[in-house]
């Protein structure tokens, strides 16, 4: 009887082994294109920096604007590029890529869930790019840019909490666009359009406060405020207490959601593939 019970669980454990393992490919890739890493941590403390002057521009002789003090607002910015550091550019062109070439025929005939595999490669790539530019990105912030710790363990908890839902959200959002390239020739408008909303409505260029009252109202319930608004607010104090517990369910909410037409919308792809020998 405990030999089976050894064996159910092993048996059942067998394909989370396979995707961490993918994972792992993906962290050791990440690690070998240093020129790319280096590249593209540079980038975003570039950003960051342009951004960090132009926000301290505009708060000359201003202490506030929409709640936001001048120490909340270039944590704002900080957190929310390093933030953008965890699900980066790779895993949609990397999709976009397979499907153009039809190599995306070896992912299809693996016995794991496609889009389980790509967010295990996400995961891996983000442990390399995300958290090691979103590391630096802190260090730097902290040290010379004057941006401040959470005010408790718990705001810090429940920031890592929203964090991890966001990357989720983020990650079911790059891979859910990344389909399209089944239905068009050339992916990369859609990468670059697709970046550019996920930029404004997750208020990752101007905190969702600050903008026009309709777009506001829109940005507040679609998904993409998960993924920088939510937790950086929760980082700095804004959304506590009730608020938080709310703004974490939505974040859930939206997980669920995207999953399902994550599914729907790689079974509607599948359809579409037309694999040629030769």
């Amino acid at each position: 009887m405990s030999t089976d019970l050894v064996r159910g669980w092993v048996g059942r454990t067998r394909p989370i082994n396979k995707y961490v393992s993918l994972a792992t490919i993906s962290f050791r890739q990440a690690i070998n294109y240093r020129a790319a890493l280096f590249v593209n941590i540079s980038l975003t403390f570039l950003w960051v920096i342009v951004v960090y002057h132009l926000w301290r521009a505009a708060y000359a002789g201003r202490p506030l604007f929409a709640g936001y003090t001048w120490e909340d607002m270039r944590t704002y910015v900080v957190l929310a590029y390093g933030i953008n550091a965890l699900v980066g550019w790779r895993i949609g062109s990397l999709m976009m890529s397979t499907i153009r070439t039809g190599e995306i025929a070896i992912d299809m005939v693996r016995p794991l869930d496609y889009c389980g595999s790509q967010l295990a490669r996400s995961a891996g790539y983000s442990v390399v790019e995300g958290m090691l530019g979103m590391a630096l990105t802190l260090v730097v912030g902290i040290l010379f840019l004057g941006i401040r710790p959470p005010h408790s363990a718990g705001e810090a908890a429940l920031f890592i909490l929203s964090l991890l839902l966001g990357f989720l959200i983020k990650s079911l959002l790059v891979f859910c666009i990344s389909l399209i390239m089944f239905w068009t020739t050339n992916g990369f408008g859609v990468m670059l359009a697709q970046e550019a909303v996920i930029q404004v409505l997750s208020g990752a260029l101007v905190p969702i406060a600050l903008m026009p009252e309709a777009l506001r109202v829109v940005a507040s319930v679609l998904p993409m405020r998960g993924i920088v608004a939510t937790p950086v607010n929760i980082y700095l104090g804004h959304s506590s207490g009730t608020d938080a517990a709310l703004q974490l369910g939505l974040q859930a909410l939206w997980v669920v959601v995207l999953a399902v037409l994550a599914s729907l919308a790689w079974r509607r792809a599948f359809r579409r593939v037309e694999i040629q020998g030769g």
